[in-house]
């Protein structure tokens, strides 16, 4: 879990400030390399669309991830979410890791009131593997 844990702390604070300056932010995905190296992992642009979908972002986050998988251990997707069921936004993390074969969506809620983000309950789900998965 230490590559998940990096991952975190490396690119949380950026998804903070994201949150804080505009209120929001579009899907983005940091991995662990095969050197154990943190990096952000960037979409190409889409000219053709400039506003797309949350989820369509993330779908292919996911496309590219899994064609490039062999060059990561772990990956992570950071994506704004609201949860109906505990009237909460939340910041939602879905990471997956190669080795142990361990695949969770971490829920972030917070409030961001005047530009402060007041952090609430926090918890994670377990979920199927996505990127790693021989069979995808």
């Amino acid at each position: 879990m230490d590559d998940i844990q990096n991952i975190l702390d490396e690119t949380f604070p950026f998804v903070e400030t994201l949150l804080k300056d505009y209120g929001e932010f579009y899907p983005l995905s940091s991995v662990v390399d095969t050197e154990r190296k943190v990096k952000q992992f960037i979409l190409e642009e889409d000219e053709e669309n400039d506003f797309p979908t949350s989820n369509s972002v993330i779908a292919e986050l996911k496309k590219d991830l899994r064609w490039r998988k062999n060059e990561f251990l772990a990956i992570a997707i950071f994506y704004d979410v609201k949860i109906k069921e505990k009237q909460t936004d939340a910041i939602a993390v879905f990471v997956e890791h190669k080795e142990t074969k361990e695949a969770y969506t971490f829920y972030y809620s917070y409030q961001l009131i005047n530009k402060d983000l007041i952090f609430g309950e926090s918890w994670k789900v377990e979920e199927k593997m996505q990127i790693f998965d021989c069979n995808n």
